[in-house]
């Protein structure tokens, strides 16, 4: 890693996904309690961190329209203003951090998020946030194609069950060209310029999981 020409890129830690929210994620408390640990460090070596938030205005409700067909209005969720959408207070933006609003998954679609991180000149992102099987895999996906190499930090990231967090890192760790796997204290140690741990890619498709040896892989990532 070149932490010189690194970002941290937070993804969607919201209000909404906390237990008592229409969408719990599972562990949230811990995943916040862990991001938060990675901002502070960012934050002292000078790191930038660029705060992705789900946001959608009503007049944006018909770009997605299949969604909006499905889903009942008690179970809208980043609407625009409503303190659901808001960024949870122990990850919460300073003032000079960039803040990204997006209404599609990946943080990349209809945003300046490629420009700001150009304008930036990182090449490597800190990828951290929820959830794994959906925004920050979407994220991380569309970052991959434009050449950027992605850090998951896998216990900063969640979805509403363990499982289908554990399958979103694999699915992720499958195809994460030039980038790897660590946990939230490693990275904190990479981010401090201290020796570290991280799984690297080395080939496409390195787990293919079975029901059976998931867990045992995703453990050793």
């Amino acid at each position: 890693m070149d932490i010189k020409t690194s970002a941290i890129l937070v993804i969607d830690l919201q209000n909404e996904y906390r237990s008592e929210g229409a969408y719990p994620v599972s562990d949230y408390e811990d995943i916040l309690a862990n991001a938060a640990a990675i901002i502070a460090a960012a934050r002292h070596g000078a790191v930038p961190i660029i705060h992705v938030q789900a946001w959608v205005e009503e007049s944006e409700r018909s770009h997605y329209s299949l969604l909006n067909e499905a889903l009942a209005d008690n179970l809208r969720s980043a609407v625009a203003g409503s303190a659901g959408a808001d960024i949870c207070s122990e990850v919460s933006p300073e003032r000079d951090e960039i803040v990204i609003r997006k209404r599609w998954p990946s943080a990349f679609q209809d945003t300046a998020l490629h420009a700001r991180l150009n304008a930036l000149g990182v090449k490597e992102i800190f990828a951290l946030g929820v959830w794994t099987d959906s925004c920050v895999r979407a994220t991380v996906f569309d970052a991959i194609y434009k050449g950027y190499r992605v850090w998951l930090v896998k216990d900063a990231c969640g979805s509403a069950t363990e499982t289908m967090h554990r399958a979103g890192i694999l699915d992720m760790a499958n195809r994460l060209y030039g980038g790897g796997v660590l946990r939230s204290e490693e990275a904190v140690k990479a981010l401090r310029g201290e020796p570290h741990h991280s799984w690297h890619c080395s080939r496409p498709i390195e787990f293919p999981y079975t029901l059976s040896s998931l867990n045992r892989l995703y453990c050793d990532l």
